[in-house]
C-alpha cells in the first residue's frame, strides 16, 4: 500500500520536480534556521544527512547544493520504517531529517530508535509532522496517516526513545526565529493570516498559517 501510494502521490502536480526544490530549498533554510535558533551551529558544508521518508529526493538534492553528504532512503527503496534496521552504520550521520513520515506509521519506535543509532553523538534529529490539535478534522483526508501527534505528545515521544535536548516548535517555514518564542507561538502560527506564495505584495513574516510541529532532539554525547 505505502508504495503505491507514493507512486501515485508523485504523479500529482504536487510533485513537479522544480516545484519540489524550490520547496525543499525553503525547508533547508528553515531547519538551518531552527539548529541555530537552538544553539547548535546550523547545517554545514561536509556534514552527512539522513532524509527518512524522501519521496521524489528533493531535499536530499538541496542539501548536496548547500555542500552536504545527503542521502535518502523511502518505501520505494525496500524499507519498512516500522521493522526494518536502516542500511547504516553506528553514528554515520549529523543530521537525519523525517518530514511527514511519523504520521503514516502505526509504532514510530523503530524508525526513531534507528534515527538515534545512525546519529553522531551530539547529533540531531528534525522532524516535521501535522499538530493534532489543528489539524484534527482533516487529518484523516490522507488515507495513509494512522498515528496523529500533538506538540506535547511529540515531545513525550522523542524522550521516551532515548533523544536529550528537545525543542519543538510552529513549522513556520522561512519565517523570523523569533516568532519561535513567543507566548503561545503554536497559537500565533495558526493565526498567521497567509500561506506561502510567490506574490511580493505579502510581508514574508505573515505567511503562515501552520498547522504543523517542527521538533529538534539531539542525541546525547
Amino acid at each position: 500500500m505505502a508504495q503505491e501510494y507514493l507512486s501515485t502521490l508523485l504523479q500529482t502536480g504536487k510533485y513537479q520536480a522544480d516545484k519540489q526544490l524550490l520547496l525543499k530549498e525553503r525547508v533547508f533554510i528553515t531547519f538551518d534556521s531552527l539548529l541555530r535558533y537552538a544553539g547548535l551551529g546550523g547545517l554545514k558544508p561536509g556534514q552527512k544527512l539522513l532524509d527518512l521518508g524522501s519521496a521524489d529526493g528533493a531535499l536530499v538534492v538541496v542539501s548536496r547544493r548547500r555542500g552536504l553528504d545527503a542521502h535518502g532512503l523511502d518505501v520505494a527503496d525496500n524499507v519498512d520504517f516500522e521493522s526494518d534496521r536502516l542500511p547504516h552504520g553506528d553514528g554515520v550521520f549529523d543530521v537525519v531529517t523525517a518530514v511527514s513520515l511519523i504520521e503514516h506509521l502505526r509504532s514510530p519506535t523503530c524508525m526513531l530508535r534507528e534515527a538515534l543509532r545512525v546519529l553522531k553523538p551530539g547529533g540531531v534529529l528534525i522532524l516535521v509532522t501535522p499538530n493534532w490539535r489543528f489539524s484534527y478534522k482533516r487529518f484523516f483526508d490522507d488515507p495513509t496517516h494512522v498515528h496523529p501527534y500533538s506538540d506535547t505528545s511529540i515531545g513525550f515521544l522523542l524522550r521516551s526513545v532515548g533523544f536529550g535536548k528537545i525543542l519543538v516548535v510552529p513549522w513556520l517555514v522561512c519565517k523570523p526565529s523569533w516568532l519561535w518564542s513567543v507566548p503561545l507561538t503554536f497559537h500565533i502560527a495558526r493565526m498567521l493570516p497567509f500561506r506561502w506564495s510567490e506574490s511580493k505584495m505579502i510581508p514574508n513574516v505573515l505567511m503562515g498559517k501552520s498547522k504543523s510541529i517542527l521538533a529538534l532532539a539531539v542525541k546525547p554525547a
